[in-house]
């Protein structure tokens, strides 16, 4: 009977301990100060944790704010799941919310709690052969993609060259072939020879590549 009632005690003890903690733990929204539960660093919430005021948070915190990932519902409904940087959104995040009786869905890419897009698709390969590796580049706004072909980062020489495309007018200077004026989605398809590093074996080449996203991009094909 003696032990049931010191583990009573025990167990009563550490869950006041644990209140305690919890209370002197505080989150720096506003609208999500009321009950905490989760980590704790500094009297700040940090960590995984819960937090519930006006409206509520589970997720990730740092020094009292959400950070990282978390899930935010607001007292009228609207919830937001993504990133988060010290209180605002930021990075990918899918918002929902009602507008005019209309549900409204911001799903993509978030910046200083504004939205800035959905997320870019990135360039797709669709096929190649003998290819050992490309990169695929946006360098800016336009509408134009420059192409190079290296072996281990230096240019390299090819023979019997073919490049067709579904938009844009094409250009080459010296080792670099390209497109202005495309439309998006491009595709485009290239061949040619070349010799390995050793120049004993002339290898066949092929590569066919989409780009969705707008923009002015450089692909480097390495051999």
């Amino acid at each position: 009977m003696k032990t049931i009632n010191l583990m009573l005690v025990i167990i009563l003890i550490t869950s006041i301990n644990l209140l305690q903690a919890q209370d002197s733990c505080k989150v720096l929204v506003k609208n999500l100060q009321g009950v905490y539960s989760g980590g704790c660093k500094k009297g700040l919430a940090h960590g995984k944790g819960t937090a519930k005021g006006v409206d509520s948070y589970e997720g990730s915190f740092k020094k009292g704010y959400p950070n990282g990932y978390g899930k935010y519902i607001w007292s009228s409904g609207a919830i937001y799941n993504g990133g988060w940087e010290m209180g605002v959104k930021n990075g990918e995040g899918k918002y929902t919310f009602t507008e005019n009786g209309k549900e409204i869905i911001q799903d993509g890419i978030w910046k200083d709690d504004k939205y800035v897009g959905p997320k870019p698709i990135l360039p797709k390969v669709i096929q190649k052969t003998n290819i050992n590796s490309t990169s695929f580049v946006r360098t800016g706004d336009g509408n134009s993609i420059i192409i190079k072909i290296t072996m281990n980062g230096v240019s390299q020489t090819v023979e019997d060259f073919s490049i067709s495309a579904s938009s844009g007018t094409e250009f080459s200077n010296g080792s670099s072939y390209g497109y202005r004026g495309i439309g998006f989605p491009f595709t485009c398809k290239i061949t040619f020879k070349s010799w390995n590093q050793l120049k004993s074996i002339l290898f066949d080449r092929k590569l066919e590549f989409e780009i969705t996203q707008p923009g002015a991009w450089e692909l480097k094909i390495d051999n």
